[in-house]
């Protein structure tokens, strides 16, 4: 469920992106996600760690949006595939 147009899963795949670069901490309250960001260590930039978390965050919620539309025709193709291997029992 999207909070303030991000999703929890969003991210979390971009904290899982910067996890050399930064710690990050979710708080969920209402339709309010919070995101603390730390850096790791002193020799990481805090501003562009923050820059790049909100680009990896935009691009996760665009990719499972991308995710969600598309789901009918994947499974429709891999069921497609699959019928067609010689797996099944006829």
């Amino acid at each position: 469920m999207p909070v303030n147009g991000f999703s929890l899963e969003a991210a979390k795949r971009a904290a899982y992106d910067l996890m050399g670069s930064l710690d990050v901490s979710f708080t969920l309250n209402d339709q309010t996600l919070c995101c603390e960001l730390r850096p790791t260590g002193p020799d990481v930039d805090a501003a562009a760690a923050e820059r790049e978390f909100r680009r990896s965050l935009l691009d996760h919620e665009l990719r499972l949006s991308t995710e969600q539309r598309t789901e009918p025709m994947r499974s429709a193709i891999l069921g497609l595939a699959f019928s067609k291997t010689g797996l099944q029992r006829e």
